[in-house]
């Protein structure tokens, strides 16, 4: 008898706590939602952020629901678009946006290619967890109730506003206050991007990134219409003919000359010149790491603003140095880069790519054929002018093995895809015997420098079939780029371990064209064997210590 009453009690209970759920289904299943969310947005959050996004949600509904349902649709569009991304790149930033608004159709393609069907998994499970939602909303139903609740619901809702409005701005407005005076590299402005509420924080970096990347493009392309003040001391060029040579997403350590194990750059191996294995590169992406390079930090004297006219092409320009432009990485216009604007000043410019819609994948060796051509219609001068010839190649760019032909395919190494990377390394390395023996035979002084703009981090790595090359920025690999400068009166091969930052090449540039101005540090020697003091390198959000990152050492199965 007493157990029969208990469990009718048990029953009663459960139908209670079964009603009590019914009744509150929308707020479960939108606490669900709001968990969903904060693990779809790349950016990072605070442990409270979950709570606060799930108060934020609350409140729109409790303000209108019509707008509840657009702000939901809203999100889940934007978060499930960006999350595949985010797989590869993390949060959002300028140079994903350089990206965006600068690749071409056949980077494009590339760049959706990478996508793996797994990578849609969660977002199609948070798009359906907003189906459901939106259909208990419909079911939601609200309590008759006095206006003295009502009352007391509008006092709540206030409260729980001003909660969210709090955890939104707290820590920006921390950060602000820290940060706004100083003056070193930290970005101290007041931004939403800051916020522990990595959902707010996600569109707030949105508008940041576009709002930085056309801030830039803007100054950059004003640029080009600016006649830099360069003073210019002295200008003694000791060679005819100077080739700098821009490579694409080569990890030094994947050289035969840093110690991989195949012979990836053979010439390299064995040629006479200077070879720097302790040169870092400033940024992990092409747009950041050029932009940082190739420019010379200076500020306009009327607004104070970045004043990009002082370049590596307006110095050599300025010198009396006659410049050429050969690019393999797209013309200027809809998808031009930080490059190509640069290139655009010099005297002579070509590219391959004849504007973003041409698609096809031309060989970088196409630059030494145009390079040939140049350097014999020079030779037919008999002025004494010396001319740089800047090179930027496709080099290691994804999708490696589109960069290759049928017969440069030499090596295998762990994969299909790896195997093709280290063979685009091999044909970079081809290429620069190539021009060193064009020059050789001008029968001209000659010298040739050649850097990478970046490196590369692996992807997968657990996975030997699946292991892969990609952008990132937590790695020392990442920034750790060939360093090669091979002249004619070279008498010795001599291999450094300096360490030397890219943020510091402007000088090394002068140096080497034998210029001195006003501009730039006499006092700095790029070539001598002192390291460069507390490297930092930028890496999409801030500039860190490269010491302190961490390493990504090639596979080994």
């Amino acid at each position: 008898m007493i157990i029969a009453i208990l469990m009718i009690c048990y029953i009663n209970m459960f139908k209670r706590f079964l009603s009590y759920l019914n009744k509150r289904i929308f707020y479960i299943w939108l606490l669900f939602f709001s968990f969903l969310t904060v693990t779809m947005s790349p950016e990072d959050g605070t442990y409270y952020g979950f709570a606060a996004t799930f108060i934020l949600f609350c409140v729109v509904y409790f303000f209108n629901e019509r707008i509840f349902s657009f702000f939901i649709i809203f999100i889940v569009f934007s978060l499930s678009l960006y999350y595949p991304i985010s797989l590869y790149h993390g949060s959002l930033n300028s140079g994903i946006i350089a990206a965006v608004f600068e690749t071409n159709v056949n980077e494009s393609l590339e760049f959706i290619g990478k996508f793996k069907l797994s990578d849609f998994t969660f977002p199609f499970l948070y798009v359906f967890s907003a189906i459901i939602l939106m259909r208990l909303k419909k079911y939601n139903k609200h309590n008759e109730e006095s206006a003295e609740d009502k009352k007391k619901q509008k006092i709540l809702h206030f409260i729980l506003a001003a909660v969210v409005l709090f955890c939104m701005v707290w820590i920006p407005t921390k950060y602000y206050m820290d940060f706004h005076s100083n003056d070193d590299d930290i970005d101290g402005r007041w931004t939403l991007a800051n916020s522990p509420m990595n959902l707010i924080s996600f569109y707030a970096n949105i508008y940041n990134s576009i709002d930085d990347y056309f801030v830039e493009k803007e100054e950059l392309n004003s640029a080009k219409n600016l006649a830099p003040d360069w003073i210019i001391e002295s200008a003694t060029p000791k060679y005819r003919n100077y080739v700098l040579v821009i490579g694409e997403s080569a990890r030094r350590d994947y050289l035969s000359v840093d110690g991989f194990t195949l012979k990836t750059s053979p010439f390299v191996d064995l040629t006479k010149g200077y070879i720097n294995l302790g040169y870092v590169s400033s940024a992990p992406a092409t747009y950041h790491s050029l932009l940082n390079t190739l420019y010379l930090k200076m500020k306009n004297k009327e607004n104070g603003k970045k004043d990009y006219s002082y370049n590596i092409i307006t110095l050599a320009k300025s010198a009396k140095i006659k410049t050429f432009w050969l690019s393999n990485q797209g013309v200027i216009g809809k998808f031009d880069t930080i490059a190509s604007r640069l290139g655009m000043s010099a005297d002579f410019t070509y590219f391959t790519k004849k504007g973003g819609y041409n698609t096809d994948n031309v060989d970088d060796m196409k630059l030494v054929d145009v390079l040939k051509e140049k350097m014999s219609e020079e030779s037919k001068n008999k002025n004494s002018q010396s001319r740089l010839y800047v090179l930027h190649l496709m080099g290691s760019h994804q999708k490696f093995c589109q960069r290759l032909n049928k017969d440069e395919n030499k090596y295998e190494f762990i994969n299909k895809n790896l195997s093709c990377y280290v063979n685009t390394i091999l044909k970079t390395d081809h290429l620069l015997e190539k021009i060193v023996n064009l020059l050789k035979e001008q029968n001209e002084s000659y010298s040739l420098i050649y850097f990478s703009d970046h490196g590369l981090s692996h992807t997968d790595k657990e996975d030997k079939d699946a292991v892969n090359l990609d952008h990132g920025a937590e790695f020392k690999q990442n920034y750790e780029v060939p360093f090669v400068k091979v002249s004619s009166d070279d008498v010795e091969r001599k291999v450094v371990n300096t360490k030397r930052t890219a943020f510091n090449f402007m000088y090394g540039f002068s140096q080497w064209l034998g210029i001195k101005s006003k501009h730039l540090n006499k006092d700095y020697d790029f070539f001598s064997d002192k390291d460069d003091e507390n490297i930092k390198v930028f890496n999409f959000e801030k500039y860190v210590p490269f010491d302190e990152l961490k390493d990504d050492e090639i596979p080994k199965y």
